[in-house]
């Protein structure tokens, strides 16, 4: 036997020995994508959120109701533009307010890591300690049904110093209220990302009487445990809103003083540009696996920009691979509408505030 054939037969064996542990990786792959997708669609919900009386009747009188709006909400001309039918939303009356036992949270996921998360109403560990004690004044409990719901699992970044978020007490009339809802994704069905709940606000005016106004809370499936780093765009928005609604000076220091989520590498911001050129489309005609399914994958891998930047770098390495495919197709999809003309003008807008 020659050396070449001695030689041609191992790298045969070689060959085949490579091949087979691709086969058993590329198995190995699909059997723990497939494991996390069904963990996370056992995480979704499977009814829409209960909408309260407050909203429904006001609905069906046709009457004015209050909105407290945080976030970027804040912005008069931010909220005048809510509509997705291109309406501009009339605002009959807007003023600075505080709910006591509430806090802006940014625990609504969103894009890591440009837009990591979103603000949300999220209720204070007192809010259920003054709930229960109501209860028990009130004599509740003896029905055996506990009226009390369970402690909220966020928590804070960066705590505000009073145990109360400020904001903007808001009143609209049913129908633009309805717009608001509808554009921060409310009526989508089982998956949407908000739930309203019904407030107490204290106007800064102490002349006028709390009111009863409707608030949106991140659901269970979108909220974080734990708050992420807003992106600087949306928090320069809050900060701009709360100058111009006259929020107390220390709630705008706190405000201020909150960490946001630095810039991403030039490839990973890329990447991420062109992966929600394609997902949010998907999103918008209610195919939302992919962009669910990859958020939850980003999740596993975001890194704070307060921890050490090697983190840091492997965190952007592992979310560029995540986003790679989907980024791939977002790049041809953006590459169709550029050359044919019929890139969307918002849709180019947002591309641009990206980046």
């Amino acid at each position: 036997m020659s050396v070449w054939s001695v030689n041609n037969e191992g790298g045969m064996a070689g060959t085949g020995i490579f091949s087979s542990l691709g086969n058993i990786g590329t198995l190995a792959t699909a059997t723990a994508t497939l494991l996390l997708y069904r963990s996370y669609r056992a995480s979704l919900p499977k009814s829409s959120p209960v909408r309260p009386a407050l909203v429904l009747d006001a609905i069906e009188r046709d009457e004015p109701l209050y909105y407290f709006g945080v976030g970027s909400n804040l912005s008069r001309k931010k909220l005048e533009g809510r509509s997705v039918c291109g309406k501009k939303i009339e605002v009959l009356s807007m003023e600075p307010c505080v709910i006591p036992h509430h806090r802006l949270a940014f625990n609504m996921a969103a894009f890591p890591p440009l837009e990591p998360a979103m603000g949300s109403l999220e209720p204070l560990p007192s809010f259920y300690a003054a709930r229960k004690n109501d209860d028990d004044a009130d004599g509740g409990g003896d029905d055996g049904v506990d009226a009390v719901p369970p402690p909220p699992t966020s928590q804070a970044l960066k705590a505000y110093e009073r145990r109360e978020c400020h904001g903007a007490l808001i009143k609209l009339s049913a129908e633009d209220y309805e717009r608001v809802y509808k554009s921060e994704g409310g009526g989508t069905g089982p998956h949407q990302g908000y739930e309203e709940i019904v407030v107490t606000c204290i106007p800064y005016d102490e002349s006028k009487s709390p009111v009863q106004a409707l608030a949106f809370r991140a659901r269970e499936h979108v909220r974080l445990a734990k708050d992420p780093c807003p992106s600087r765009r949306y928090m320069t928005i809050i900060r701009e809103g709360a100058m111009e609604l006259g929020l107390r000076p220390c709630y705008q220091r706190w405000l201020n003083e909150h960490p946001v989520q630095g810039p991403a590498s030039t490839l990973c911001k890329q990447l991420a540009i062109n992966s929600m050129v394609f997902t949010i489309p998907l999103a918008m005609m209610k195919i939302r696996v992919v962009s669910n399914l990859q958020k939850w994958l980003l999740f596993r891998v975001y890194v704070l920009p307060t921890e050490p930047r090697w983190k840091r770098a492997g965190g952007d390495v592992l979310a560029s691979v995540i986003m790679f495919p989907t980024a791939c197709c977002g790049a041809v999809l953006r590459c169709v509408l550029v050359a044919t003309g019929k890139m969307p003008p918002r849709f180019q807008k947002f591309i641009e505030d990206l980046n």
